[in-house]
């Protein structure tokens, strides 16, 4: 059964809130670039490059879970209304240290933290709030597939247009664009409504209570452990490629910020495809499968862009890497909000913030500090062979891992 990828632009609360967000992720994009350029280019640190993506995110492994197990039990709008202002504050506190040439290192450092603050609050709120967004259940994963579309198309256009500004006006501009960009979809936070929560096993107990019982249930249950065990590595492992483009795009390929801003568009690009692609062919039953070849070729394909010395063929490469990751995490994204008890689906998605976007920048920190002793190539080539071993280990679980999923499938299909 072939599943409507727009399905979930029937509600009018989801449709309203994309628009906004579709800007907003837009600026996100021009940002991320913007900063890993001025980074390299004042330091040229593998080293600190991996720090300020370190700092980025790791404050996800405290706040993560804290503020999954906090957000069921509070207005989740009201929060992430709050969470974009905050982040429309750092990129305007940026654009403004950089247009009074005050800024420093230090400053890079300290607003980074803060921002990783941030958005380990916003990570899992937005992530759980999709279903608040849509009318029915069943439309989760058209909700999740659409949000993903427009985060990798914004990946697509957003280091693009960055990297173009950064040669003509410099930095200071595609900060000061960031923070433009978040008014939209703070106006429609304050527009849309949410849906009551499904609460069925609702019950009386501290945040510290709340997070030994989602951990207690993502080890116990078998197709939630099989996942997050696999998940952990390719969290860890996939996420270098932040900070070995702007490494191969200076100093292998012999580029500037464009021949940056392009790799990281082509990326984005077979993210974008890959998103149409999981929402559109790959249905619920298929997804653990999907997974295990998405990964797979994530990890092959960023081999052969490791080798590779051909700026034009770099750029063909980045887009099956791309797909290969991003809609991997898609996947992995719809098969954990889909699965998981209605109860807890905002703290396992604080578990999968953390994953994916706090270990993520921890394995790019350390592969930037490989990166001062090895090559860059071998540094990347090293990263995707155990990707690909942890995959092979996922694929001999598959079959338990199906079988026991199939009448979970069958309950959510009802609702």
């Amino acid at each position: 059964m072939v599943i409507h990828i727009f399905d979930a632009l029937k509600s009018r609360n989801f449709s309203i809130y994309i628009a906004g967000q579709s800007v907003a992720l837009t600026g996100m994009w021009v940002q991320k670039l913007a900063t890993s350029w001025l980074v390299y280019r004042i330091t040229e640190s593998p080293f600190l490059l991996g720090l300020v993506e370190l700092l980025s995110n790791a404050p996800i492994f405290i706040v993560g879970l804290i503020a999954g197990a906090w957000l069921e039990k509070h207005d989740i709008r009201k929060l992430i209304i709050a969470t974009q202002t905050l982040t429309l504050l750092h990129a305007l506190i940026m654009a403004v240290l950089l247009y009074t040439n005050t800024m420093q290192l230090w400053h890079i450092l300290f607003l980074s933290f803060y921002l990783g603050v941030v958005f380990a609050i916003d990570m899992p709120a937005r992530q759980a709030s999709l279903i608040l967004m849509v009318n029915k259940n069943s439309d989760l994963k058209s909700a999740i597939a659409l949000h993903s579309v427009i985060f990798n198309l914004s990946r697509l256009i957003g280091p693009t247009i960055a990297g173009f500004i950064i040669h003509l006006a410099g930095e200071a501009l595609c900060f000061a664009i960031t923070a433009a960009s978040y008014i939209p979809v703070i106006a429609a936070l304050f527009i849309i409504k949410f849906r009551q929560r499904e609460n069925k096993f609702s019950k009386k107990q501290s945040i510290v209570q709340d997070i030994v019982e989602v951990v207690k249930y993502s080890k116990n249950v078998y197709y939630m452990r099989a996942m997050f065990a696999f998940f952990i590595v390719v969290g860890f492992f996939s996420y270098s490629y932040s900070v070995m483009l702007p490494i191969y795009a200076k100093d292998v390929l012999h580029g500037n910020s464009q021949v940056l801003g392009f790799l990281q568009g082509f990326y984005g690009l077979g993210a974008m495809i890959g998103a149409f692609v999981v929402a559109t062919f790959i249905t619920m039953r298929r997804l653990p499968n999907a997974i295990f070849i998405l990964v797979l070729l994530h990890s092959i394909c960023m081999i052969i862009f490791a080798v590779s010395t051909d700026y034009y063929f770099s750029l063909v490469m980045m887009v099956p890497a791309g797909f290969g990751l991003v809609s991997s995490l898609i996947a992995t994204n719809i098969y954990l909000q889909s699965a998981v008890r209605s109860d807890m689906r905002g703290r396992v998605a604080s578990l999968y913030s953390i994953g994916i976007y706090g270990l993520g920048p921890l394995g790019a920190f350390f592969a930037g500090i490989m990166t001062e002793h090895f090559s860059p190539h071998i540094t990347v080539i090293t990263w995707c062979s155990i990707m690909i071993i942890s995959a092979i280990v996922f694929g001999f679980r598959l079959k338990r891992v199906n079988k026991e999923l199939e009448p979970v499938w069958q309950e959510f299909e009802k609702n």
